[in-house]
Order: structure tokens, then C-alpha cells, then sequence
């Protein structure tokens, strides 16, 4: 068979171990090509220069990117409550919501608030005063769109998520009484981003919190007032960054991560699992552990530790050779 058809109809994307005939599918890793020639898949997206000869295949420097590329071709972006205004959504009469957008049942639009063409808001969802939403964005069902948040274009927040919440500040009075401190600020948030299920971002206090173009933050992450997330970073599950915190771009935050208010994260850093991050990182640093340290430092730590049992028998060893040749002395 030619590794070119461009007669072959595809129907949708699929694991080698599922494919079905009308499927294409995918080899990021030699280790499953077998399993994708002996698939009933029509076509598979390959390594330029690893070509199965018995499919047609689509040649990419990234297999991985081919399909997330191809999957976004076969997502169904169909309404889920159907088109336009749901009767049962509540529309305030000044909010401007574009005719090709749809809102769902028991959802609220507040006054000022704008929707552009094409965005899609769920179920139960609230849109506070002077919220603008841009075009091609979804607001999947639940979540809450607090006051004067500004969402860009082609963006995806999930349900539960929280935007633009009061902020984590207190001043505390020479009796040990907290005292709240309202916020001043919003949310500001731009193009292509994707915010996971019951994650939350707070509103600045007097400047807004910032989430840059294309940040991908995953479900159940924190982010405190004020602070900016440059384009293209990508936070795991579970971590929670404090107020004022400088995210770069590109920047990698694994699952669980904590941080101190106030400091750097440099661009293309990486920070790992469960790190506490107490100081500012670098440009292109790649830190973990708690507290945060560099990367091959942490992990020789770690592989020390590993030894102390053993150590300690050797030390205590060493101990009772000493105490001997001192009695004996």
C-alpha cells in the first residue's frame, strides 16, 4: 500500500489498541508501531523518516503535536444546551451577548457583561457585572465569573473554576485582630489559555492578576492576587502560588508545588513535584525539593539519603572502636 491516499476518509482519531477502520492514529514511540500496522486504522501519524509500510502515513517532526493538532479537528464543539439563549438563562438587559454565542439553562449574565461571537457558557455559570469574554471561548458549566474579569479569545475555563475571587489579605492590628483588605483589582486573562476544574484565580488588589497567552493551568490549582504568569507556562494539578509571584514564560510547574508571595520564576524554568519554592529561580533553572534546590543537587540529596541507615550503623561502629581504644588506652 502507498504511504500517500488521498482518497482515505478519515472519521476520527484513536489509540492503536481501539482504532477502528475510518480511524487515523499515532506512533510517538517505535515501541508501538506493531501495534499500529496490525490496527484496523486507515492512517497513522508517524516520525518523518518512520514510515509503516503497510499504512498511509501522515510525517511529522512531532507524532505527539500531529495529534493534538488532528484531535482538535474531530472535537465536538456543538452547544451542549443547544444554540443561542437558553429561556431558562437570565440576561441582563445591558449585557451584550453576540448572536452566534450560546448560554445555558439557569445561567446569569450580569449587567455590562459582554460575550463574543461564537463562545459557548454552560449551565449554572455566573458572569458578574462587567465581565467581557471573547470569541471562541468556553465557560463550561459552574464555573464563576466574578466582577469585571476580562477573558480573551479561544480560551477554556472548566467547571468549579473561581475567577477573580478577593484575594488572601490581611493586616493585623496591634491586638492580634485580622483585618480584612478589600480588592481592587481583576483578572486579566488572555488567548488560548486553558483553567481546570475547581481551580481558582483572585483578583489583584489594586493591579490585576495577569495569565498570559497560552498558559495551561490543570484542575485544583491556586493563584493568589497579583500574580502575572507569563505565555506559554503550564501548572499542574495542586499547586498553589502566593501572592505577588512572577511567573515567566514557558515556564513547568509539576503537581503539588508551593511558593512564597514575591518572587521570580524565570522564563523556561522548570520546577518539580512537591517543590517548596522559597527563592526566586533562575532563567532556564530547573529546580525541586523541598525546600526548592537545584535539580542534580536535589537529586544526589536524595540518593544520600538513601544511605543513612547504613551510615548511621557505620558511625555508631566507629563510635563504640573509639570508646574502646580509649578504655584500652
Amino acid at each position: 500500500m502507498p504511504n500517500g491516499c488521498a482518497d482515505v476518509e478519515v472519521a476520527g482519531i484513536s489509540s492503536p489498541e481501539s482504532a477502528s477502520e475510518g480511524m487515523v492514529t499515532f506512533v510517538s514511540d517505535a515501541k508501538y508501531a506493531d501495534k499500529a500496522k496490525s490496527s484496523a486504522a486507515c492512517a497513522v501519524i508517524v516520525k518523518k523518516g518512520s514510515v509503516i509500510p503497510e499504512k498511509p502515513c501522515l510525517e511529522t517532526d512531532d507524532p505527539y503535536v500531529g495529534y493534538a493538532l488532528v484531535a482538535q479537528l474531530f472535537e465536538d464543539v456543538t452547544p451542549l444546551f443547544g444554540a443561542g439563549i437558553h429561556p431558562q438563562a437570565h440576561i441582563d438587559r445591558s449585557a451584550s451577548v453576540d448572536s452566534s454565542a450560546s448560554v445555558g439553562p439557569g445561567t446569569v449574565v450580569g449587567p455590562n457583561v459582554k460575550i463574543g461571537a461564537n463562545s459557548r457558557v454552560g449551565a449554572n455559570c455566573v458572569l458578574e457585572p462587567d465581565v467581557s469574554i471573547g470569541e471562541s471561548t468556553r465557560i463550561d458549566s459552574g464555573a464563576v465569573i466574578r466582577y469585571g474579569t476580562v477573558i480573551g479569545s479561544r480560551t477554556v475555563i472548566q467547571s468549579g473554576a473561581v475567577i477573580g475571587s478577593d484575594g488572601f489579605g490581611n493586616a493585623r492590628d496591634k491586638d492580634g485582630k485580622f483585618i480584612r483588605i478589600p480588592c481592587f483589582g481583576n483578572v486579566v486573562i488572555g488567548d488560548y489559555v486553558d483553567i481546570g476544574a475547581c481551580t481558582t484565580v483572585d483578583r489583584g488588589n489594586i493591579e490585576p492578576t495577569i495569565i498570559g497567552n497560552g498558559v495551561k493551568i490543570d484542575n485544583l490549582v491556586q493563584i493568589a492576587h497579583n500574580v502575572t504568569i507569563g505565555d506559554d507556562s503550564a501548572i499542574a494539578a495542586q499547586a498553589g502560588l502566593s501572592g505577588s509571584v512572577r511567573v515567566g514564560k514557558r515556564a513547568i510547574i509539576a503537581g503539588q508545588a508551593g511558593f512564597v508571595g514575591h518572587i521570580d520564576i524565570g522564563d523556561d524554568s522548570f520546577v518539580g513535584a512537591k517543590a517548596g519554592v522559597s527563592k526566586s529561580v533562575e532563567p532556564g533553572a530547573k529546580v525541586t525539593g523541598y525546600p526548592a534546590r537545584e535539580f542534580m543537587v536535589m537529586r544526589r540529596i536524595d540518593a544520600a539519603c538513601n544511605h543513612l541507615p547504613d551510615l548511621l550503623k557505620e558511625v555508631r561502629a566507629l563510635r563504640a572502636d573509639v570508646e574502646s581504644l580509649k578504655n584500652n588506652g
